[in-house]
């Protein structure tokens, strides 16, 4: 961590990720997730306040924390002196000292942290022992980085910023030990030549409308393929192996989940798709959705303006968490959402699902922790606690026609918050009705949030 700037928020996913790629973590034993690891890892850190929480997600799991300053200072000291991390702006805060001594200093360092202006001195810069490389990014300074001369890397991460600094592909696809690659590329096209990274098993990159190769498919250790947005994926013709080990991808453009590629990717557990042509088609196969038996995260955009009505849309059984997005289901159609018996968090944005009334019936939510409805048409809501019997958090946002809140829903012993927004006064009134009477009982615990447009 002390890689990373000091009050930098790291996001969990992606420390749990570097850990992985590391080989930091341990499993006891075969079913059991190196991920699952990592975020128990993660929490007795935390516990010990050595790590400090800055975002947790509505399932209670962290999303992104960092070190509070003087953990901070001690951990880039430590590592420096164990040399088991050299964070070079740390250790050479002069630019003129660093052009001249970091050459030298890199020689004995297996992982470095340093700024994108650092690969200036590239002609200069080599090291065989490097492993890992995590690179700063700086605004206004765009050169192509260059890792010819580190020969053994196995990470290679540029953190997340809004520029366009990109690593020299070509010398990149030479690094056949890499396991971790985080960066931007020069365009939205990843070369054939990536087959030679064998061992890749995270691959993130920073740029929408990516073009991958059919030789995608032959990393059979790839767990994570993230960017902004895929190209439709290719499939490779003839047998071929699949990508058992894939856990991750997201976001596929009008992604078709066909059998065959639900054979290719029997594994995954979190997916985003994006629709965004204009006529929506059963070709898509979403029926499919049901026979990726372990999927827990899923999220579907839709971009286009007419309505699926479903298709033969249906989810697998341990599905966690859905977040839909544009015009994919009706109000009365949710019971097959409802029906699902694990899922914690529904969010429903930009009208994703069409119609006035929501009329829930019994056994239907029952695990369902967070609830966020955010655009929406919703006029008349009827409930009842049983409905959602483990809710803790209800998110209401730019609905504009829902003059109130069920009643019941203050009822449901678990609640914790209601966030509404200021768009509508009758909405908020009806929120702190909720907590009013809620008060008036004794459960003092229901808090209500007003977010600020």
């Amino acid at each position: 961590m002390a890689a990373f700037p000091q009050y930098y928020d790291i996001h969990a996913s992606e420390l749990i990720k570097l850990w992985a790629a590391e080989g930091f973590l341990e499993c006891h034993n075969e079913s059991e997730r190196v991920e699952v690891v990592a975020e128990e890892c993660l929490e007795n850190l935390i516990k010990q306040t050595l790590v400090l929480v800055t975002r947790r997600k509505r399932d209670g799991k962290i999303k992104s924390c960092r070190l509070h300053s003087m953990v901070w200072d001690f951990c880039v000291r430590q590592a420096g002196q164990a040399k088991f991390l050299l964070s070079v702006t740390d250790y050479f805060p002069n630019p003129i000292l660093r052009r001249h001594f970091l050459p030298q200093v890199l020689q004995n360092h297996r992982r470095i942290s340093f700024s994108w202006h650092d690969l200036n001195l590239k002609d200069s810069m080599h090291s065989s022992c490097t492993n890992s490389i995590i690179c700063i990014p700086q605004r206004g300074y765009r050169p192509k980085g260059s890792v010819q001369n580190f020969t053994s890397l196995r990470v290679l991460h540029v953190l997340r910023r809004n520029d366009c600094s990109y690593w020299e592909l070509g010398q990149v696809f030479e690094l056949i030990d890499l396991t971790y690659l985080a960066s931007n590329i020069p365009n939205s096209i990843v070369p054939p030549v990536i087959a030679k990274l064998q061992n890749l098993q995270t691959l993130i990159i920073y740029r929408s409308d990516v073009r991958l190769p059919v030789e995608i498919w032959s990393l059979s250790r790839l767990r994570h393929l993230i960017a902004f947005s895929f190209h439709p994926l290719l499939l490779p013709e003839g047998v071929t192996h699949s990508l058992n080990s894939l856990q991750t991808l997201s976001v596929a453009t009008n992604f078709v989940c066909s059998e065959r590629m639900v054979d290719m990717i029997p594994n995954i557990k979190k997916l985003g798709i994006c629709y965004s042509e204009e006529k929506f088609s059963a070709g898509y196969y979403l029926g499919n959705l049901e026979h990726l038996l372990r999927l827990e995260k899923l999220k579907l955009k839709m971009q286009s303006s007419s309505v699926p009505h479903l298709y033969g849309l249906t989810f697998p059984l341990l599905m966690k968490k859905l977040e839909l997005s544009g015009r994919w289901i009706s109000w009365k159609d949710m019971t097959i959402v409802g029906s699902l018996p694990n899922l914690q968090v529904l969010k429903l944005k930009n009208y994703a699902c069409f119609g006035e009334q929501w009329e829930t019936i019994d056994e239907g939510f029952g695990n369902l922790i967070h609830l966020l409805i955010d655009e929406s048409n919703l006029k008349y809501w009827t409930t009842d606690s049983s409905h959602f019997p483990r809710l803790q958090c209800l998110t209401l946002h730019r609905c504009p026609y829902l003059d109130e809140i069920p009643y019941d829903i203050g009822e449901i012993p678990t609640l914790q918050l209601i966030e509404v927004d200021d768009h509508s006064q009758s909405l908020l009134d009806s929120a702190k009705k909720i907590q009013e009477e809620q008060w008036e009982y004794g459960n003092e615990d229901l808090k209500v949030h007003v977010k600020r447009s």
